[in-house]
């Protein structure tokens, strides 16, 4: 189990201080609780129930400056993962932010850079859907890329899209 201070990624959330742990009563019962305070919103907290695997799966370790580097370097990241059909797309994005799988994530990013420069050096436009889901998986990765490289979040977007656009 995490202790109090550890940085992870939750979720959708993105990253979150640990603050510590809290026993509550809820239906009559002692159940201990986790509790996150998200990085971008310190005043507000979440408590994970600490028994349940469901929960706690959700939770992932901040990576290190130098995992980050490997993994945003990888060949993996790069494979194109387009996905022709518009509503399959959409919901294997849905999916994909859900998941906050990183490789999957960035992978998602990638095809969806390439996507759109196809699409406006052929004078289209870029679907205001797959723009929604290219916003919301660099907010995600973006918070871990400020808290591991020591960036504000603007520039950690930007280290992103430096790593992934060109590739």
């Amino acid at each position: 189990m995490y202790q109090a201070g550890d940085w992870v990624v939750y979720g959708v959330h993105g990253v979150c201080r640990v603050v510590g742990t809290e026993k509550q009563l809820v239906n009559r019962k002692r159940m201990l609780y986790m509790v996150l305070e998200p990085l971008s919103q310190s005043e507000s907290r979440f408590y994970l129930p600490a028994e349940n695997p469901a929960t706690l799966a959700k939770l992932r370790p901040v990576l290190s400056r130098e995992e980050l580097a490997a993994l945003i370097d990888s060949d993996e990241v790069r494979q194109d993962a387009w996905i022709q059909e518009e509503n399959r797309r959409k919901q294997h994005y849905r999916e994909l932010i859900s998941s906050g799988d990183r490789v999957a994530l960035m992978r998602m990013i990638t095809s969806l850079y390439r996507y759109k420069a196809e699409q406006l050096e052929m004078g289209r436009k870029f679907h205001q859907s797959d723009d929604n889901f290219l916003r919301d998986a660099e907010r995600l990765l973006a918070s871990e890329i400020a808290l591991v490289m020591e960036l504000p979040p603007e520039e950690a977007r930007n280290y992103l899209r430096e790593h992934l656009q060109n590739t």
